[in-house]
């Protein structure tokens, strides 16, 4: 047997996604596209499900530096994943998980990685938006004691979501949670407000405020904008940046990633 050398192992990684490409694009060019709407980069949730019997991937890279009390944290995850899965048109599965690598320095440098818990959950459509009524749906996660020993809780945690969508216009659109749950054992609340504007049919751009309150500490207050683009119909590419409005939340956070659906 012939043995690979490196030319051929590089070629293999430059075809390999462009044959993905191609399938994909002509998987949908056979038919109508259903509206294709993330979860990510926004903190806000989207209203909208995944069409029935599709599978959507959303994946990322995500840093995060803060400083508190002298002592500077980074968070890297690389890549975070979150996979769903319409089951029916009110139904929608959902499975999270993310490698995660964390930096901290007081004044000594200490350093974790591992697997972030496996979180799962699902989203369901409660009515369509109408004049002045909303979209709606409601989502719950619930993020098991799985994965590296020092990243996961000791019990399961329930989280829970209003989801809201308003269109105010035909390019801007107003999109805003509601969160109710437990970290770690501590009830958290939580609210996102997102405003986006369609540029084009490519070009989206969005801001945001967001926050939450865990019992026993400050609530945190950030804000957020980004960048999505479609390079496909059914392929996402997004990037977007953050930062705290108060000392209690993270001084800065990045984040950019891929979204794909897969045809039926």
């Amino acid at each position: 047997m012939k043995p690979f050398t490196k030319q051929s192992i590089r070629l293999k990684w430059l075809v390999t996604p462009l044959l993905i490409f191609i399938l994909i694009q002509q998987g949908y060019c056979q038919g109508e596209v259903p509206e294709f709407e993330t979860d990510r980069p926004d903190q806000a949730e989207a209203a909208s499900l995944v069409p029935r019997k599709m599978i959507q991937l959303e994946t990322g890279l995500y840093f995060q530096k803060d400083i508190q009390m002298g002592v500077e944290k980074e968070l890297k995850a690389y890549p975070s994943a979150l996979t769903r899965y319409g089951v029916v048109d009110w139904l929608e599965l959902r499975v999270q998980s993310a490698l995660r690598d964390s930096v901290i320095e007081s004044p000594r440098r200490f350093r974790t990685s591992g697997f972030a818990p496996l979180t799962v959950g699902a989203k369901v459509k409660l009515w369509d938006e109408q004049g002045l009524r909303p979209q709606a749906a409601f989502m719950t996660m619930v993020t098991l004691p799985v994965g590296s020993r020092h990243l996961r809780p000791d019990n399961p945690d329930p989280l829970f979501r209003l989801l809201l969508k308003n269109s105010l216009t035909e390019k801007l659109s107003l999109s805003y949670n509601v969160v109710y749950g437990w970290v770690d054992g501590d009830l958290l609340k939580g609210y996102a407000v997102s405003l986006g504007y369609g540029i084009s049919d490519r070009f989206t751009v969005y801001g945001e405020v967001f926050g939450d309150k865990q019992q026993g500490d400050k609530a945190k207050h950030s804000v957020d904008g980004g960048l999505l683009f479609m390079i496909l119909p059914n392929l996402q590419f997004d990037v977007a940046a953050g930062r705290a409005l108060n000392e209690a939340a993270t001084d800065f956070f990045i984040t950019t990633g891929l979204s794909l659906r897969l045809p039926r």
